[in-house]
């Protein structure tokens, strides 16, 4: 005897899909599809600022890269992000899992079987033919009542949720952090070579200023050679640091997404003359940055979803209520047409499960103290970072203030021992000592300029408010 199952179920198997189709969406026609739910509406009220990456088209601009213009692509192009996102949007779809236990499940068989060949019938004896067997069946099930355990899971997801959505928006906060870090040094690298630039002119007139004393026969060669050494000096730190621009440049391609030969211009914005004082008082900067550090809300989060999940852990050993409903249809050839419902409540009682229960509560309760002890521990990082990124600007607004009036210094004492030289007042060494005084000065405020755009950031993204390029407008950093 051959039976076959054929592949031509239509009759039964494509009615039942068309049913089980129906029932899932028709009572959704108003939702989107994708996301019955609506997990992802915590994604999308987001305070970050900026919009999903995910699906987008980043674009840069043929213009001279503006800071905001860079952190806007980054963000848009940015590997770290666009994960960080993706997670979010893997949680969302985790908490629409979860969700989903509220409604029933309708489940579908069907087959259609064609047996030809010889059998033995318990009545006709041994017979030839061919016979069509079919069967379907439509069950549903539903959870009623189970003390706790699915609200316990959606509650646990939910709270994952909003921790995934404030870790993408601490990865923007990093990722807007590391352009300003290296759209800056940039920044730096450039005026570092124009310093090298500079101080390798004035060596190259001192050196002029040297031989000519030395033709007219009032300055020895050691003049000379003293000159021409800081000359060389020049030379070589001129090009080291246009190595560094190169290694700088190639860095900030990277951080906005594109490879590292990808040639980028730059539009800064200059600093401003005068920077604004810092204000803010110790305490109100601490409470403001632990209620909008993403960081420790997702810790918070966290914590949350561990309180959830002892409740699941709890409702493990408790009942649980759930009703069942079928139809089922079945023709066998020589037997009574089958055609009928069933419908009935369950009631599931854990007696015993070998204690795992109880040491799933007490891994709960483990877990709950675990993220507990990490939220405090962020919460204390925070207070840390405040103070360190307050402090840190504070230094760089008066290291602005010093290598302004020392660069000013240092360039008149420059010219004033080149001017005693030529006039046979001075030596070659005050020269030389007062053009590595100027040199280091500028390199110096070079330093210092870097340092006060990075500070600025970086307070910024302590308070929890680095989520682009606009709070680093002049002043917006001084709380």
């Amino acid at each position: 005897m051959t039976a076959i199952t054929s592949p031509r179920r239509a009759g039964i198997v494509l009615p039942l899909g068309g049913l089980l189709l129906g029932a899932v969406l028709g009572g959704s026609a108003a939702a989107d599809p994708l996301d019955p739910f609506g997990t992802h509406s915590v994604l999308e009220r987001g305070d970050s600022g900026h919009l999903d990456p995910l699906g987008r088209e980043c674009r840069l601009r043929n213009a001279p890269l503006s800071l905001p213009a860079a952190v806007e692509f980054a963000l848009c192009r940015s590997p770290a992000t666009r994960a960080a996102w993706a997670a979010a949007h893997q949680q969302a779809a985790a908490l629409g899992v979860a969700e989903s236990a509220w409604l029933p499940t309708l489940t579908g068989t069907g087959s259609e079987t064609w047996t030809n060949g010889d059998r033995v019938d318990p009545v006709l004896g041994p017979v030839v033919a061919t016979e069509h067997t079919s069967d379907v069946a439509v069950n549903l099930s539903w959870t009623l009542f189970d003390f706790g355990a699915r609200g316990g899971r959606i509650a646990s997801a939910r709270r994952l949720l909003d921790a995934s959505a404030a870790t993408a928006n601490r990865a923007t906060q990093q990722t807007v952090l590391g352009v300003v870090q290296s759209y800056y040094s940039v920044v730096a690298a450039d005026a570092s070579l124009i310093a090298a630039k500079t101080t390798e002119a004035a060596s190259a007139r001192s050196l002029d200023v040297a031989r000519g004393r030395r033709d007219a026969g009032i300055a020895t060669r050691a003049d000379v050679l003293q000159a021409e050494t800081a000359f060389d000096q020049a030379v070589l730190t001129r090009v080291q640091v246009e190595s560094g621009t190169h290694t700088t440049r190639g860095a900030l391609a990277v951080a906005i997404g594109l490879t590292a030969d990808q040639a980028l211009v730059l539009d800064p914005d200059p600093v401003p003359r005068e920077v604004p004082a810092l204000t803010g008082r110790m305490a109100e900067l601490i409470a403001a940055a632990e209620r909008q550090r993403p960081d420790l809300a997702a810790a918070r989060a966290q914590r949350d979803a561990a309180e959830a999940d002892v409740t699941v852990a709890r409702a493990a050993g408790r009942p649980s209520i759930t009703i069942g409903a079928g139809h089922d249809y079945a023709h066998i050839p020589g037997y009574p047409r089958q055609n009928y419902n069933t419908v009935g409540i369950n009631l599931t009682v854990p007696l015993f499960s070998g204690f795992s229960t109880t040491y799933g509560v007490r891994q709960a309760l483990a877990a709950l103290e675990v993220r507990e002890a990490n939220a405090e521990q962020i919460r204390l990082a925070v207070s840390q970072d405040v103070w360190n990124a307050y402090y840190t600007l504070a230094s760089a607004n008066q290291q602005l203030q010093a290598t302004a009036a020392l660069t000013k210094a240092a360039a008149e004492s420059e010219e004033v021992a080149l001017g005693r030289y030529e006039n046979g007042v001075g030596t070659i060494l005050d020269v030389l000592t007062a053009q590595t005084a100027s040199a280091s000065a500028r390199q110096q405020r070079v330093a210092a300029e870097l340092g006060w755009q990075v500070a600025r950031a970086e307070l910024v993204l302590a308070l929890g408010r680095l989520s682009g390029a606009e709070p680093l407008a002049s002043g917006a950093a001084s709380p």
